[in-house]
């Protein structure tokens, strides 16, 4: 009875796996040679959003912008909601687009020595400015965006004709 038991939850278990596995889907080129678009989404505390956001200015927007005079970003822009909505629940977004794969020149510092150059002369600030920034956020996901050329290849599954 056991034995029987035990493979009946074994049996659940992975037929739990399968139904994730069936939502997935595999990208089929779409994009390819085209702009990244790279999006950050921050649930934050009610009425803490602003104490957020000028944590954000203070030291991590100073890393994107040494990023967009590298190359290695084209765009940042940073919204909030328009209106009141109950999920996704999400407070910031924040909109990253970068030059397509194999196009970005190589920037002239690590992202190590990137926050030494900017940030050396206090950076216990900086880690306390980030570590106050990532304990207000109560969740972050990120998404990475395809755009999908209705003209050349309106499919999510046949992959972009070759050229």
């Amino acid at each position: 009875m056991k034995r029987i038991l035990g493979l009946i939850l074994f049996a659940l278990a992975l037929s739990s796996f399968s139904s994730i596995a069936a939502f997935a889907q595999a990208n089929n080129g779409a994009g390819d040679g085209k702009p990244v678009v790279h999006v950050d989404f921050y649930r934050l505390p009610p009425g803490r959003q602003d104490e957020w956001l000028a944590l954000y200015k203070k030291v991590h927007l100073q890393i994107m912008q040494w990023e967009k005079e590298q190359g290695q970003v084209i765009s940042e822009t940073i919204y909030k909601r328009g209106a009141h909505h109950l999920s996704p629940a999400w407070d910031v977004a924040i909109m990253t687009v970068s030059p397509p794969p194999g196009q970005k020149r190589k920037p002239d510092l690590t992202r190590t020595q990137l926050i030494h150059k900017l940030f050396d002369s206090d950076l216990d600030g900086y880690v306390k400015a980030e570590r106050q920034r990532w304990a207000l956020t109560l969740e972050h996901w990120d998404e990475t965006w395809v755009a999908i050329d209705l003209d050349k290849n309106p499919s999510f599954y046949y992959p972009d004709p070759l050229n």
